[in-house]
């Protein structure tokens, strides 16, 4: 079944549960303080999101609406991600203004992160330097380093989940979703639990030997790579050959596209793509690594244009095209209005594509 039919299902099932009624389709404690528009900003995990508008500033915000018909038997999942969003308060991490309640759906008030998507703004700049990617990849690290000292593991870091708040020039990077999150029960707790998106997701995770706070910095290893060269570290032509490449742990930086790229940006991506998780870099190590920390101070970054040579790996290398067809099917999402939407829908149908969205 492909990807679009899946998701008007998703749609076609929030039409009915929201199409005019006797009772009004939104809580009356959220209509008196925001307006909710017609806009569907797109679908997520096991939700989809609107914008609405506070009455009393005009403000934008994500307004997440998850259909419990959708979740039943998965709570446990929006539960942890409430308990999340009710606690983290960061620049660089999208917070929870308001929750409501029906006995049809959660409504979630969240931070409107209106800029887009991290390799979308990627695809569309003119052009961009080291310098650039350091700066972005700190602004990650600095929301990775306040929720690991809240005990919080993303567990899903990957450029979707990594949205600018405004499309202004400099607005910050903001992480979103924790559908997938867990609060840890003790500092060094471990996870056993296989999460994450192919691609991204660590070793440890794949190998199931337990996992913690270091798959998120993986993670982060996945995408300075990719950021930096225009294609994934690890690559196979199905899912199962993409597993063998990442559990292997071997990766090289090919001169044609790495050739510009600074020795200190390759150390960097080094220590966060180290096999073994206890000897990768934290959070907080990584903001201390010379391609972050001096980026600002001693503008020791090359400011060679280096995104010509970025589309190059991007349009040569078929380990990006999962990549390119995420943000495909994101811009996809964008264009969908609940009027194209046929009334038909399939429970187990609507579950897969809450899975399938990638935008949140």
């Amino acid at each position: 079944m492909s990807k679009e039919p899946i998701v008007k299902r998703i749609l076609a099932l929030f039409k009915k549960t929201h199409e005019k009624s006797d009772e009004p389709p939104y809580p009356a404690a959220l209509e008196r303080s925001y307006k909710i528009t017609n806009k569907i900003l797109g679908v997520g995990s096991f939700a989809v999101v609107k914008e609405c508008i506070a009455h009393d500033t005009q403000k934008a915000y994500a307004l997440k609406i998850i259909l419990k018909k959708v979740i039943a038997g998965k709570e446990h999942m929006l539960d942890s991600e409430l308990d999340i969003l009710k606690q983290v308060r960061h620049p660089h991490v999208v917070s929870m203004h308001d929750l409501y309640e029906t006995k049809d759906a959660v409504y979630i008030v969240t931070d409107l992160a209106s800029g887009g998507e991290l390799f979308t703004q990627l695809l569309d700049r003119g052009s961009y330097t080291e310098k650039d990617a350091s700066n972005l990849i700190k602004q990650v690290l600095e929301g990775l380093s306040y929720l690991h000292s809240q005990d919080i593991v993303h567990r899903d870091i990957k450029p979707e989940n990594l949205l600018f708040k405004s499309s202004k020039k400099d607005s910050n990077l903001l992480i979103t979703d924790f559908g997938l999150s867990k609060i840890l029960k003790t500092h060094d707790d471990v996870l056993m639990t296989a999460c994450g998106t192919p691609g991204y997701v660590a070793p440890e995770v794949l190998l199931q030997i337990g996992h913690g706070k270091p798959v998120d910095l993986w993670s982060v290893g996945v995408i300075t790579f990719t950021l930096l060269s225009g294609y994934t570290p690890f690559w196979g032509e199905d899912q199962a050959a993409l597993f063998e490449s990442i559990m292997a742990g071997r990766y090289e930086f090919d001169e044609e596209y790495w050739g510009a790229i600074s020795e200190s940006a390759k150390d960097f991506v080094d220590g966060l793509l180290t096999f073994k998780p206890e000897k990768r870099l934290t959070a907080d190590e990584a903001l201390d690594h010379p391609w972050i920390s001096d980026n600002l101070t001693h503008n020791n970054c090359d400011e060679h244009d280096i995104a010509p040579t970025v589309r190059k790996g991007l349009n040569s290398h078929r380990s990006f095209k999962s990549i390119a067809q995420a943000i495909t099917i994101a811009q996809r999402l964008r264009t969908l209005s609940l009027s194209d939407v046929e009334d038909e829908s399939d429970e187990e149908d609507v579950e897969e594509g809450l899975k399938v969205g990638a935008y949140k």
